[in-house]
C-alpha cells in the first residue's frame, strides 16, 4: 500500500512539475497547448522563420505559424477579428511599438503573469500584456565607396555639420522613412525630436538637402547600395545586418551605430484577447523570453533583450519604452503638429 501510494505521489508530482524545456512556462498551460495544437502570429517581417524548428522540436505537439503582414495591415486585421468575433491571431508581435501599445491600450490584449517575464529590464513590459522582445540599435547606413572613412558622419552632430557645411555634396543623397506614410517613420521622428535637442534643424537639413522619404526600407538600401543615395537615416540596425551581410559583399555597403545617441527598438508581443489558442500563445511567448529563445533571436541576428548572451549591447542607447508614452504618437493634435513641421520642411526652398 505504501509502494502505491509513493507511485500516486510521484505521479502527482510529475504532473505538476515543469513540463517546458528550457523555460518556465506552466505545466497545465503546455498541456493545454499540446491539445489546442497550433499558434498563429502575425508579424511585420520574415526573419523569424528559423524559430519555427526549434520551438517545434521542443514542442512537437504545437505547429507555430508565421503570417507576414505590415505593421498597419496587422492593426486593421486585429481589430476586424475582434469586431467579427472571428478570431485568427494567437500572438501580435512587430517593430511597431506605438500601435501595439495602442492595441494594448484599446483592449486587443489579454494580460498574462509570464514566469519569464523577470528576464526582461522594466522598460520592456507594460501591464503583464506588452512584452519587449528585442534589443535593437537604430543606425546609419552609408556607401563605403563612395564616403571615405573620415567622411562618414558618426553621430547626429556630425551629420548635421556635414549638410550645413557642404549642402550640394547631399543633395538628394539621403534616405530615409516617410513619417507620414511610415508608422516606425512617424516613431522616428517623434523620438528623435523628442531625444535629440538640434532634432529638428538636423530633420531641416535633411528636408533642404532634399532627402527622399521612403515607406519599405528595401528600396531606401539598395539605392544606398547603388550609389543612388549615399546614406540612409534611422535604419533598424538588425535589417542593416541582414542587408549588409547579404549584398554588402558585393556593393561595398556598411552601417555605424552613432556615436552621440541612438534610439533603441523593441519588437512587442502581446496574446490577442480573443486568441483561439490561448496555452499555446503563453507556450510561445515564454519561449520567446527564455534563454533558449533568445538564443535562436541572436542567431537571426536580433539583439536580445535577455541581459549576458552574445556581444553587449552598444552604448548610449535611447531605449524607446514599451508603455503609455507611445500613445502621445496617436494624439491627433500632437501628430498633426509633428507633421505640419515636417511638411514645412519639404516644402521649404531647398536654396
Amino acid at each position: 500500500m505504501l509502494a502505491g501510494l509513493a507511485a500516486a505521489g510521484l505521479t502527482a508530482l510529475a504532473g505538476c512539475g515543469p513540463a517546458a524545456p528550457g523555460q518556465a512556462t506552466r505545466a497545465g498551460d503546455v498541456r493545454a497547448a499540446g491539445r489546442e495544437g497550433e499558434v498563429v502570429v502575425y508579424i511585420n517581417n520574415d526573419v523569424h522563420e528559423q524559430l519555427v524548428a526549434d520551438f517545434e522540436r521542443r514542442f512537437p505537439k504545437v505547429k507555430l505559424r508565421f503570417v507576414v503582414l505590415t505593421a498597419r495591415d496587422t492593426q486593421a486585421r486585429v481589430i476586424e477579428e475582434a469586431k467579427s468575433g472571428k478570431p485568427v491571431a494567437d500572438v501580435v508581435w512587430t517593430s511597431a511599438m506605438d500601435t501595439q501599445v495602442k492595441l494594448i491600450n484599446d483592449g486587443y490584449a489579454q494580460t498574462y503573469h509570464s514566469p519569464e517575464a523577470r528576464h526582461l529590464p522594466a522598460w520592456a513590459r507594460w501591464r503583464d500584456q506588452g512584452f519587449g522582445m528585442t534589443n535593437e540599435p537604430i543606425v546609419f547606413v552609408y556607401n563605403k565607396t563612395l564616403l571615405k572613412p573620415d567622411e562618414v558622419p558618426r553621430s547626429h552632430a556630425a551629420l548635421l555639420a556635414a549638410l550645413r557645411a557642404d549642402p550640394q555634396r547631399w543633395r538628394g543623397k539621403i534616405g530615409l522613412y516617410d513619417p507620414e506614410r511610415s508608422g516606425v517613420g512617424f516613431l522616428y521622428l517623434s523620438s528623435d525630436t523628442e531625444v535629440y535637442p538640434d532634432g529638428w534643424a538636423l530633420y531641416e537639413a535633411m528636408a533642404a538637402a532634399q532627402a527622399r522619404p521612403y515607406v519599405p526600407g528595401k528600396p531606401m538600401l539598395d539605392r544606398v547600395a547603388s550609389g543612388e543615395h549615399l546614406l540612409a537615416y534611422d535604419m533598424n540596425g538588425s535589417y542593416a545586418d541582414w542587408y549588409v551581410r547579404n549584398y554588402g559583399p558585393e556593393r561595398d555597403i556598411g552601417y555605424l551605430v552613432p556615436e552621440d545617441y541612438h534610439l533603441s527598438i523593441s519588437r512587442v508581443a502581446f496574446i490577442t484577447q480573443a486568441a483561439p489558442h490561448p496555452h499555446a500563445a503563453r507556450v510561445f511567448l515564454d519561449y520567446l523570453m527564455s534563454e533558449a529563445g533568445q538564443r535562436r533571436l541572436l542567431e537571426a541576428r536580433l539583439t536580445p533583450i535577455r541581459a549576458g548572451l552574445g556581444a553587449a549591447a552598444p552604448s548610449g542607447g535611447r531605449p524607446i519604452r514599451v508603455g503609455p508614452a507611445l500613445l502621445a504618437n496617436f494624439d491627433q493634435g500632437r501628430r498633426e503638429a509633428l507633421l505640419a513641421r515636417w511638411r514645412a520642411g519639404q516644402a521649404s526652398d531647398p536654396r
